[in-house]
């Protein structure tokens, strides 16, 4: 897997290129399932984030992270990842709209396919949304693709579920929705 920490320094890749844009932390089974599309459409690259956005947008609600970073790399390694692009998540960051950015990152990276989760949304004030970013995609010239959430036992899995699961206690809960039986924590 190749690993990055900016734009400027993604290698040249060829064929089609599959990207998926998020924190992961934790690494669960619905970014496992995610992945495992993402790897269907070409070269699976992800852009995620070397610390929480929380940090940035809400200091006083940052949750506890499940995964350390280079736990979280070592799992998109595990889950067949090619190509990981960990940038610092600031201030600066959070005030790029969706298109500025995605449009910069398409410059480094030209993806043909964006796989994201359903209800996902980019940029400043989350206005990367589904329908924008259809929009954007036609004048870039790259499919965008939007996953059903994923449910495990009838609930859908999430990062933020995972957490209220170990809080309370309910640890054989969590490590089914991340699909193994390690913690930070």
């Amino acid at each position: 897997m190749i690993i990055v920490e900016q734009l400027d320094k993604i290698p040249p890749l060829s064929g089609p290129i599959a990207l998926t844009i998020g924190t992961y932390d934790g690494v669960h089974l619905g970014h496992q399932y995610l992945f495992k599309e993402l790897k269907k459409y070409g070269t699976a690259s992800v852009v995620t984030f070397s610390n929480h956005p929380a940090q940035v947008l809400r200091p006083d609600a940052t949750p506890p992270l499940i995964d350390t970073l280079d736990q979280k790399i070592s799992r998109f390694e595990i889950n067949g990842i090619d190509l990981a692009i960990i940038l610092p998540f600031t201030s600066e960051f959070s005030s790029l709209s969706y298109d500025a950015f995605l449009k910069q990152l398409h410059q480094y990276l030209p993806f043909t396919h964006l796989i994201l989760g359903e209800g996902s949304a980019l940029g400043h004030r989350a206005e990367g949304t589904q329908e924008n970013i259809q929009a954007l995609a036609k004048e870039l010239n790259f499919s965008a693709i939007y996953l059903p959430k994923y449910t495990f036992e009838g609930e859908v899995v999430s990062s933020k579920k995972i957490r209220e699961l170990i809080e309370s206690g309910n640890f054989e809960q969590a490590f089914r929705l991340l699909g193994r039986r390690t913690l930070v924590w």
